[in-house]
């Protein structure tokens, strides 16, 4: 574990291509840079996967968010799994409040991993029956804060390979759902849901 800085500490360990950062005390616009270091640390570490265990936070606000949310970019790019391991009260209710509770580790220890082909393929189906174009599909997933591009999304609602994640894969499930539910049609389930 490294530093003092008033309390907060850090955590790197490796295996078996998991990158694991365990992170203990406050995280906040005081630890963020100590945070911001680890985190490059962690990633620079390489593997397929990083896990950020944040059970022994005891708070954390949004600079904290920020910058998991950053390196969660950063992982997707790289073609890499982020999960969040370990969140409990504040801690889980920061994402949860941000809509972001999909980075979190999922019940029962399962971290949760991109949707499966079956799922996209439902999305495809639900997007051509509400008649809803894939630019318009698009534009209503970007204003919900999707972060894709447009070739991505298309390559996704293909069943290519995806760098989506659970996040914008439920963003662009919310955008078909609108539609269906203005054409009183059913609606898909969210990824988080269970499925």
């Amino acid at each position: 574990m490294t530093g003092p800085a008033g309390g907060f500490e850090t955590e790197i360990a490796g295996r078996a291509g998991v990158t694991m950062l365990r992170v203990v005390g406050e995280l906040d616009i005081a630890t963020g840079p100590r945070m911001s270091q680890a985190l490059s640390g962690a990633c620079s570490a390489g593997g397929d996967r990083l896990i950020v265990d944040v059970s022994g936070l005891s708070f954390m606000d949004a600079s904290g968010l920020r910058l998991l949310v950053s390196v969660h970019h950063r992982c997707v790019e790289e073609g890499r799994g982020l999960v969040v391991r370990g969140a409990s009260g504040i801690v889980r209710r920061v994402f949860e409040i941000a809509g972001l509770a999909s980075l979190l580790e999922g019940p029962g220890g399962r971290a949760r991993r991109a949707p499966s082909g079956a799922s996209r393929r439902e999305v495809e189906r639900a997007r051509a029956s509400a008649r809803l174009s894939v630019a318009d599909l698009y534009v209503d997933y970007f204003a919900l804060g999707g972060t894709a591009e447009l070739a991505e999304v298309v390559s996704y609602l293909r069943g290519d390979p995806s760098p989506l994640d659970l996040h914008q894969h439920d963003l662009i499930i919310h955008a078909v759902n609108e539609h269906l539910s203005d054409l009183g049609q059913g609606l898909l389930a969210y990824a988080g849901d269970g499925r």
